[in-house]
């Protein structure tokens, strides 16, 4: 609706709002900022992120999923247009690090995943749920769940199928679903869920708990993320990256857009699987180049120039779009 174009605008263009809390990408800054200083130490950054992970987001989504019987049902093409955009920007990508940067098949892997595997968790979620309508959220909420999963599956079975002549698909997937059900995140959402099918109301006390916990996401979040990319330094691989950059920040976007608007999605909707598409790459790439050990360098290199860029690019390109 106008009022949360409004609110979003105020957000991009990098004033204050009116409650006086600094724009959200700004709190990532003031944790790079304090770590370079050397006020915070990167075990506490490291710290400060497994919190936000494992405690401070869950609760945050079950919040919000404990009063999701209230919000209309979650419209499919959200995370029809999100994942597909996955799957094309995925292969496009591979192909592109095959001609232009001669990757292995395994690199080209690792590759294709950091073109589209966000940064939902520490970003997506706080930024999401701060400035998108709650009518989006049910349709986020699916895309959050699956996310980590689709991708850990899809990218563990491309590269066991490369190294292995006879692996196992279904142990590979069921491998996939028993990770994804001990996540956090995950976990968060389904007892969220199963509190909205109870119809109760949350006691007085363990409300406030909640929310107190809850409220704390964000911050915590961004500030960790800020303080994790003073481990990161841009080294070689320029090409490599440049071209993971090119993108994940710009690709991936118009075809998020463009699927959006083939599956009938408009307004908020729209706007929020874009968003998603503008997030930079996520830590997971990183810890899947380390777990497979190929393409680390331009892992890394992309994950600190996305984060740094899309500070910039989330509202550039949402502008162009036609979106704020």
């Amino acid at each position: 609706d106008g009022r949360q174009q409004s609110r979003f605008a105020v957000y991009v263009a990098g004033s204050l709002p009116k409650s006086n809390r600094l724009p959200l990408f700004a709190l990532v800054g003031l944790g790079y900022l304090f770590a370079s200083l050397r006020l915070v130490t990167p075990e506490i950054g490291k710290a400060l992120s497994k919190f936000a992970f494992t405690v401070a987001i869950p609760t945050l989504l079950f919040r919000l999923m404990s009063n999701i019987t209230q919000l209309p049902a979650p419209k499919l093409g959200e995370p029809f247009a999100f994942f597909g955009s996955c799957i094309l920007v995925y292969f496009f990508g591979r192909i592109l690090a095959k001609k232009l940067c001669h990757l292995t098949t395994d690199e080209q892997t690792v590759f294709g995943m950091a073109t589209v595997f966000s940064n939902n968790v520490q970003l997506g979620v706080p930024i999401s749920i701060a400035l998108l309508s709650p009518a989006s959220m049910p349709a986020l909420a699916v895309i959050f769940a699956l996310n980590a999963f689709l991708m850990w599956t899809f990218a563990t079975v491309q590269i066991e199928f490369s190294r292995s002549r006879s692996p196992s698909l279904s142990r590979t997937i069921y491998q996939g679903t028993m990770r994804s059900l001990r996540n956090p995140i995950v976990i968060g959402i389904i007892l969220g869920l199963l509190w909205s099918l109870t119809g109760l109301e949350m006691p007085v006390p363990l409300k406030k708990t909640v929310d107190l916990m809850a409220n704390a996401a964000s911050p915590v979040a961004l500030f960790a993320v800020g303080v994790g990319l003073t481990q990161y330094k841009l080294r070689s691989h320029f090409e490599t990256t440049g071209l993971i950059t090119v993108l994940k920040l710009g690709v991936q976007p118009v075809v998020v857009f463009l699927l959006g608007h083939l599956m009938g999605l408009t307004g908020p909707e729209l706007q929020a699987v874009c968003l998603l598409g503008c997030l930079p790459v996520g830590v997971n790439v990183y810890i899947m180049a380390q777990e497979f050990n190929v393409l680390q360098g331009p892992t890394a290199n992309s994950l600190l120039l996305t984060t740094i860029l899309a500070a910039v690019t989330l509202p550039a390109v949402l502008s162009l779009l036609g979106l704020l």
